[in-house]
């Protein structure tokens, strides 16, 4: 049993190491299958009630979105996929807890379904541990000369599943 391994055990010759070893390895896999973004709120994204417009958390899941194909492909790569390939066709928010003026949200953003020609991202922000926004965004890929749907390309759906980052 994996509770009865000796403390110094991490090794991959007992359970217990091969255990350690299998939970790295899902760790590792979920971080590329995912990204974090810190915003720090401006000034200007406050209302008069001294918190964020709730029209800027979009804003800020967007640009967690981009750092993270950024991230993946590099800079090109980002430029590329939000000028030519992925519009967001829908989006829903749920507003949780107000942040306000020099805040750090926390942005994760995920995939959270796969289909033929779109796919949706989830996006989930917390101001110091607690749950301040949460969404979803249908994109939908498109030939860059149409606007028509096409099928996701596969550099981009394997950049946003589990293939290890180019580019930090």
């Amino acid at each position: 049993m994996i509770e009865d391994a000796p403390a110094h055990a991490h090794g991959a010759k007992t359970e217990r190491g091969r255990a350690l070893i299998v939970w790295h390895c899902v760790v590792a896999v979920a971080a590329l299958m995912s990204h974090t973004s810190t915003m720090i709120v401006r000034f200007s994204e406050t209302d008069g009630q001294g918190v964020v417009f709730n029209g800027s958390y979009p804003v800020y899941a967007d640009a967690a979105f981009d750092a993270w194909l950024e991230a993946v492909r590099g800079r090109a790569f980002a430029w590329d996929v939000g000028r030519n390939h992925a519009v967001a066709a829908k989006s829903t928010w749920n507003f949780r807890k107000s942040a306000k003026y020099l805040d750090r949200i926390e942005v994760k953003c995920s995939v959270s379904r796969w289909g033929n020609t779109s796919f949706d991202v989830t996006y989930d922000g917390t101001v110091d541990g607690e749950a301040c926004f949460d969404g979803v965004v249908t994109y939908v890929c498109v030939d860059s000369e149409h606007r028509r749907p096409v099928e996701i390309p596969k550099d981009l759906r394997n950049a946003l599943s589990s293939t290890p980052r180019a580019k930090m």
